[in-house]
């Protein structure tokens, strides 16, 4: 199309949606081809398991985000949790688009193309100079887009991706009420403005860090806004709206048949979910004393996601890795330069937001977990900023459209457009996790092999919500009931589980439980052996007609909660059903060790005391289960997937280390090479360590 025969405005119109259109449908091609095909590790089980039974999420929970799952789980077009990875892919497109829209947005109201033309007519220049800023921005849209975080956040189902929705929603109502500030009725757009911040408490409240950043960015285009009564009033209102929303936690948690324990069906219990009580309480708002090195640690942490994802010094090209910060510099000087208001609200926006980010989280050193979905928004702003700065990059170039210089022309829209592409290249190999399986292998095999109706014990996120999640979702072996250990200290834990179970093995009442756990000393426990073989798995003639326990805390020295539901249960259930600890939880609680036996991913708790393995329940167990991609080198193993591969090369070796006992040397070789071929040793083991390697077993 010629802009000079047409007219400028709607060429502009036109082109800029078209590259809304190509960023939304290159980043969602891109994140459906690498999303996982089932669930993967931490958040990921939980929210597809809440999205896909409608029920509510542990504190501070993603009520929208569920609201929004629920009808895509129901879509028939694969298991729930691959339908809710590509809705993810969804949300991380529609995010790129936003920052698209932002900075184009920006880049108009800095007006970077209303320079004098030097030979061409008015309209061919400016024309030609829009479409090329709105071309740059698209680039760098499409730079955050392939980022490594936002990428890993787009292949699975978690709320941090729908949390940089908001980010773009949040930053695209302030530039609009930035354009509109003298209007009067500019209170509508501090309305929406409000009533965002208050949904997102909805989301993963993430982005309330940016409400002062908000209020300066205010004050700063117009001071008197916040002499005005509409001002307070559509603020005041749009919060209070926003925040109604999450109101709806208390009907859905009434309603909900979810096998999860998070229950705010209250105004009391509400309130204590949405502050977080269950985690410590006070919306886990910790500023002092700071939990390790301000500097080094925890802005450090930061400065190294804002480097992983837009700074890389290791690139074959070193101007390719600088590229994308250079863009982000220069975004900030042409704001400055063009409008000098707008370009120090934006800095102070994004500084603030990034210091209270820091503040807030207050990361102790070597934490656990790495926290870089939590800094997502930050990194939305970055890129807005960014996508400015490509944005007059290429529009310096489109000058070279007048000046007939063609040839730099070229070479300047090649390098800009390199920025993503580099983007996309180095990080497809980390983000493609089309092929990771991880997590639900991990799931199918320990409910596979668990025995029939058993009582299944977990400790932690990872080996409770991805069986929880196959279990209610994709129909495998609900016999078997699953108790967290940890959830097991929540006070109202058991009548929740007698309310869904009415069968199940628990009778003591809140006040006996409580009473047990401030000081009840029970020095010995008989159990009489009323299961048959297949529940008490030995042989009937091997047992005792009882079974004495000396019960003891399972951490410290004193009675916790859990340890009252665990004695509870093992009272109650008088061997009538199998009682099975997940391998993950490390050690059986100790007055429950003598009497456990490794089955397989499992320990079963048996009448005998220090039995011998069962041979062939340990060796069908361990050879039935699935080892997908342990030993595939071209695919990226975390460090969770590796620390479950740690757990089944140990059943290995108990395997190998029985039939060794047993003389059976041929069988013992041949385990000995599947496990080598399923769990090779250079890749399970971490850098340093030798947790794997199958040596010195078959000998006699």
């Amino acid at each position: 199309m010629n802009p000079s025969s047409d007219n400028p405005s709607v060429f502009l119109r036109r082109s800029s949606r078209l590259l809304l259109a190509l960023i939304l449908t290159l980043s969602v091609s891109v994140y459906w081809r690498t999303a996982y095909p089932t669930i993967t590790w931490w958040d990921s089980s939980q929210y597809s398991l809440v999205a896909a039974t409608l029920g509510v999420a542990g504190p501070p929970g993603s009520l929208l985000l569920s609201l929004l799952g629920w009808p895509v789980a129901q879509l028939p077009f694969g298991p729930p949790a691959r339908v809710l990875n590509l809705l993810a892919g969804v949300f991380a497109a529609l995010s790129a688009g936003l920052v698209y829209v932002v900075a184009l947005s920006m880049l108009r109201q800095i007006r970077i193309s209303e320079r004098p033309s030097r030979s061409a007519g008015p309209a061919v220049a400016a024309s030609a100079a829009s479409a090329a800023s709105a071309g740059g921005a698209a680039l760098g849209a499409l730079t955050f887009a392939f980022a490594a975080t936002t990428w890993e956040c787009a292949v699975q189902f978690t709320p941090y991706i729908l949390t940089t929705v908001f980010t773009g929603l949040i930053l695209w109502t302030m530039v609009r009420w930035w354009r509109d500030a003298d209007d009067p009725q500019s209170w509508r757009t501090i309305a929406l403005l409000a009533l965002l911040f208050g949904l997102d408490f909805s989301v993963h409240r993430t982005n309330a860090l940016l409400i002062p950043g908000a209020l300066v960015w205010i004050a700063v285009r117009r001071p008197d806004t916040f002499r005005r009564v509409h001002t307070y009033a559509a603020g005041i209102g749009g919060m209070v709206a926003g925040l109604a929303f999450h109101l709806l936690l208390i009907p859905l948690a009434r309603a909900s048949a979810s096998p999860l324990w998070n229950k705010p069906t209250t105004l009391a219990t509400f309130w204590d979910y949405v502050t977080l009580k269950q985690l410590g309480g006070g919306f886990l708002l910790e500023l002092l004393p700071r939990k390790s090195a301000v500097w080094s640690v925890q802005v450090w942490d930061l400065v190294r996601m804002v480097r992983d994802n837009f700074l890389h010094w290791d690139r074959p090209f070193v101007l390719l890795g600088v590229l994308a910060a250079a863009a982000f510099v220069s975004g900030v000087v042409v704001m400055w330069r063009r409008e000098r208001r707008l370009g120090a609200a934006f800095m102070v926006a994004l500084v603030t937001q990034a210091a209270l980010t820091i503040l807030y989280f207050n990361i102790p050193a070597n934490y656990f977990r790495s926290l870089d979905r939590h800094y997502l928004p930050v990194s939305v702003t970055i890129a807005v900023g960014m996508a400015v700065g490509l944005g007059w990059w290429l529009d310096c170039v489109a000058d070279l459209v007048v000046a007939r210089r063609r040839a730099v022309l070229v070479a300047g829209a090649a390098l800009c457009a390199l920025v993503p592409m580099a983007q996309l290249v180095d990080n497809w190999h980390a983000a493609d996790a089309s092929r990771r399986t991880f997590a639900g292998d991990y799931a199918r095999n320990a409910l596979q092999s668990l025995p029939p109706n058993a009582i299944y014990f977990t400790v932690g996120d990872n080996d409770t919500f991805p069986v929880l999640y196959l279990q209610a979702v994709e129909g495998v072996r609900p016999d078997v009931d699953i108790v967290n250990l940890s959830v097991a200290s929540i006070a109202d834990f058991p009548e929740q589980l007698r309310a869904r179970r009415p069968a199940f093995p628990l009778s003591m009442s809140a006040a006996e439980r409580g009473a047990m756990s401030s000081g009840f000393k029970q020095p010995t426990l008989t159990v009489a052996v009323e299961g048959n073989e297949r529940a008490l798995g030995v042989r009937r003639a091997a047992t005792f007609d009882s079974v004495t326990f000396s019960p003891a805390p399972m951490y410290g020295t004193s009675m916790m909660p859990a340890d009252a539901v665990l004695f509870d249960i093992v009272r109650t259930n008088r061997w009538r059903r199998p009682i099975t600890f997940a391998i993950t939880v490390g050690e059986v609680t100790p007055w429950l060790k003598p009497f456990a036996r490794l089955d397989g991913l499992y320990w079963r708790i048996v009448p005998l005391q220090h039995p011998a393995e069962d041979i062939e329940v340990l060796k069908a167990n361990v050879l039935r289960s699935a080892y997908r991609g342990f030993a595939d080198s071209t695919l990226v193993l975390d460090a969770t997937s590796r620390m479950i591969g740690t757990q089944y090369a140990y059943t290995f070796d108990k395997l190998l280390a029985a039939l060794t006992a047993q003389g059976d040397v041929a069988t013992c070789r041949a385990v000995k090479a599947r496990g080598l071929a399923a769990l090779p040793p250079d890749r399970m083991n971490p850098p340093g360590t030798s947790l794997v390697d199958f040596r010195g077993t078959c000998e006699r």
